[in-house]
């Protein structure tokens, strides 16, 4: 594990955030009155956690962004950065589908998710790259 690594860990962290923030905000009026038993999530894990509170869910996110964290961390460097954008794609394409559900206009927001990922995960690897190349 090197310093530089980290930089590897922004996309997905960024994207798990976006993604975990449009499904609650995708829950509707029941689920937040209690009736956690109509929670929607593609997730089979994520919606049992959902389904038992949005606390539960919010516990597994934190697992979730603590294990690709320290996997990242501890790869070597084009193993990290493989896991880096397999974590950054499932994500992207589990907001995306958020999008696509709750927004009139979901088309154009998923083609700026693409981007603004894409974004991301440019800026986040040179970065990477930088530091990577200035270590002795």
């Amino acid at each position: 594990m090197t310093g530089q690594t980290i930089w590897l860990c922004l996309p997905p962290f960024a994207l798990c955030m976006l993604d975990q923030g449009i499904t609650l905000y995708g829950q509707g009026p029941a689920y937040w009155a209690g009736n956690y038993s109509l929670a929607k999530e593609g997730n089979p894990w994520f919606l049992w956690l959902m389904r038992r509170h949005p606390l539960a869910f919010e516990a597994g996110i934190f697992a979730w962004v603590a294990v690709f964290s320290l996997v990242i961390l501890a790869l070597p460097r084009r193993a990290a950065m493989t896991v880096s954008i397999a974590i950054v794609l499932g994500h992207t394409w589990g907001a995306a589908t958020w999008l696509g559900h709750l927004f009139r206009s979901g088309h154009w927001l998923i083609l700026g998710l693409f981007l603004a990922s894409a974004i991301v995960i440019v800026g986040s690897w040179e970065r990477f790259g930088q530091r990577a190349t200035q270590s002795p």
